[in-house]
């Protein structure tokens, strides 16, 4: 009863609101949704409504909602409301909008698996998901006692398993930024995006890419790929005086933290994609200085030995040690104390700390920070934030909340941006549970196709097969992968078409879009397209394919690790991928006794479940028969809901089918709820409901 007077009162204040924010009764094409807190709205209330009205000057409809209630079910009903009713294509969240900590929904992010057992603030997965993908479903925790903006959901095994977002959002939350309160922070970034509004849409030219230490194992493959690729995707690079693709690596200087920030401090870059490790409150860039002279190697092992020894619990024996092993003069152990505040000011000049972003001014107007925890919002300081919050030309960011996966696509469709395509309804396709947008997502540039309006047809007409089969022939390679991935996704595209475009293609890009959807569709034809994948040309496709395969595991496919395992021309990358194969395979003996031994009753707990946690990314097929067992016999019921809980990990799995058919025949058996829960979870993310 109380949660439907919620919605019946949440709907009604959100009707007024939104027929009076600009005079409109009447939407001009698609709404945007400006969702803030009520002391948000009492204190800076009129850039607000300044903000929400000026959607209209990009050819939308701000809908202005005020959240008094401050509980994510509340927020959530009413944008699914407005979404129905309205078609709201996206919200942007302002101010201190509840943050919803995702729980049991790990197999969502690409590489998350932290034990659940651990402090919920850490082990949880901050996500907005929640508010943009209609058709998860949650159940409500518990609300966080030091922090009541957060609250804790599980995913239920009822849920869709798999992210498809209805709505895009993004987040206008400031970071802690010293002697600047939050609602004066707001208010200058809303004053910021109203005046960008307001000017005519800035016709994409210069982009810059860089590539931090260790990223993609340091392949030279990967980024003379990626500029070849984003040369396809940016038609004008290279063809167009002025509209250059500029490229910093994290060698380029000794400490490479000045340049990239003195370069992104000039307003010439339209987009930044920025490629490297990260935390909260650092992007992490380089490394130690390559050493060119005998007393530079030595100056750097020094410092390397004092590091080290400071995170040693025994020094002595750690130095003991080393000189032991590698004959170290003990003298080169000497400073540990004395250089402490000189080596950490080293280590810091690497990077780009939260201190080096006071007072900066960023002038590429998008940029992507393709790192770890760097958009990690349910923090007070995170620095994601910074990039939009200062007075330059960064409209949006996308960041990740949490640890992500460094082999996904990152660019995936993003020479839509170049057609006028809103930063959010690009994003929209490619989130993931951790990625988010931070600052206006309804930012755009100007279209260079004016005669096609993609950003309007994203939203109004998706289920429109024809309109999106005439695209399949534009000349624009991103505008034909859209519409493959747009067809696919509604089963308007057969896997057959699917995998002849992927053979015959002559785009790197459509036919990674090609693989990508069979690889989201995983059926009988994922082994052709895998096998197709690993023998082009384009090295992130190869590697995806190679990831595949060892998520597949197809003993049809062995003929590939056979001839790839010791090939020296190999890419480092695809190579990352192909080593692990060997236990699909050739699995050793000491590897099945492993498996057998699960249903031993001399095997001790820990071990079992360290046998069984691991299968979560592994996924070998020579595990399932003992697990299955294991399941029937086990009698600890925790480690019953962890087997139920791997057996989900098997979506590419060639052996997927028998393992939803098991699955099911344990499920109708199962007493335990708790176990009968996790194998629907599972068998649900097997199907790929969504």
């Amino acid at each position: 009863m109380r949660k439907a007077l919620i919605l019946a009162l949440s709907v009604l204040m959100l009707t007024t609101l939104a027929a009076t924010t600009n005079g409109m009764t009447k939407a001009r094409t698609t709404k945007v949704a400006v969702v803030t807190d009520q002391k948000t709205y009492e204190v800076i209330g009129n850039d607000i409504d300044a903000f929400t009205a000026s959607m209209s000057f990009v050819g939308k409809e701000g809908v202005l909602i005020i959240d008094k209630w401050q509980h994510p079910d509340s927020l959530r009903a009413v944008l699914k409301h407005y979404y129905t009713t309205q078609k709201i294509e996206g919200a942007v969240l302002v101010g201190d909008i509840p943050i919803a900590m995702i729980r049991d929904a790990q197999h969502m992010t690409t590489a998350f698996k932290m034990d659940q057992r651990a402090d919920w603030k850490d082990s949880s997965v901050p996500s907005d998901r929640f508010y943009d993908d209609f058709d998860l479903r949650f159940e409500h925790l518990k609300q966080d006692a030091d922090k009541p903006l957060l609250h804790y959901y599980s995913l239920t095994a009822e849920s869709a398993q798999t992210i498809g977002c209805d709505i895009w959002t993004s987040r206008i939350k400031p970071p802690k930024i010293p002697g600047t309160d939050k609602y004066s922070a707001i208010a200058d970034y809303l004053k910021k995006a109203i005046a960008q509004k307001k000017v005519q849409a800035k016709k994409m030219s210069n982009i810059l890419v860089y590539t931090g230490h260790g990223y993609n194992s340091d392949s030279y493959n990967a980024r003379i790929d990626e500029i070849w690729t984003l040369r396809e995707q940016f038609p004008f690079l290279g063809s167009e005086r002025g509209a250059d693709l500029d490229y910093i690596n994290h060698d380029f200087e000794p400490f490479v933290r000045e340049k990239l920030m003195n370069t992104l401090a000039q307003p010439r870059y339209d987009l930044a994609i920025l490629h490297h490790h990260g935390s909260k409150d650092t992007q992490y860039l380089g490394a130690t200085p390559k050493a060119v002279t005998i007393d530079s190697w030595v100056e750097n092992i020094k410092l390397n030995l004092r590091q080290r020894i400071r995170r040693s619990k025994d020094t002595t024996a750690t130095i003991n040690e080393y000189m032991e092993r590698y004959g170290i003069p003990r003298e080169w152990f000497a400073g540990v104390q004395e250089f402490e505040a000189k080596d950490s000011t080293f280590y810091a000049n690497m990077d780009i700390n939260l201190p080096d972003m006071y007072g900066y001014r960023s002038g590429a107007r998008a940029v992507i920070l393709d790192a770890c925890f760097n958009g990690a919002f349910n923090n007070e300081d995170y620095i994601a934030g910074y990039w939009i919050f200062n007075p330059g030309e960064t409209m949006v960011v996308k960041a990740n909340t949490v640890n992500t996966l460094q082999d996904t696509w990152t660019n995936e469709l993003i020479g839509l941006l170049n057609a006028g395509v809103c930063f959010g309804n690009w994003a929209k396709g490619q989130l993931t549970l951790e990625s988010h947008l931070f600052g206006d997502a309804s930012f755009h540039f100007a279209n260079a196709y004016p005669k096609l309006d993609l950003d309007k047809a994203m939203v109004t007409r998706r289920g429109d097969s024809k309109y999106w089969k005439k695209l399949l022939n534009h000349s624009d390679c991103d505008i034909r992968a859209l519409a493959i991935k747009t067809l696919s996704e509604t089963n308007a595209i057969t896997s057959q078409e699917l995998l002849d475009i992927q053979r015959h293609s002559e785009s790197p890009v459509v036919r990674m879009e090609a693989f990508m959807s069979l690889k989201r569709r995983a059926d009988s034809y994922l082994s052709q397209a895998i096998r197709l994948g690993i023998e082009d040309s384009y090295e992130l496709l190869q590697r995806l394919s190679a990831q595949t395969l060892d998520e597949s595991g197809d003993p049809a496919l062995k003929d590939i690790y056979d001839t790839l395992k010791d090939d020296p021309a190999v890419n480092s990358r695809v190579m990352f991928y192909i080593k692990p194969m060997r236990r699909h395979f050739y699995p050793t003996e000491k590897e099945l006794e492993e498996y057998a031994l699960l249903n031993s009753p001399d095997r001790p707990l820990k071990d079992k479940k360290f046998t069984v946690r691991r299968e979560r990314n592994g996924c070998c097929a020579y595990a399932l028969e003992d697990m299955f067992k294991l399941l029937q016999n086990e009698t600890d019921q925790d480690f019953r809901v962890a087997i139920a809980e791997v057996f989900g990990w098997y979506v590419y799995s060639y052996k997927k089918n028998e393992i939803i058919s098991r699955c099911e025949e344990l499920l109708a058996n199962e007493k335990d709820g708790r176990v009968a829960h996790e194998l629907l979870k599972s068998i649900n993310r097997l199907q790929r409901k969504n």
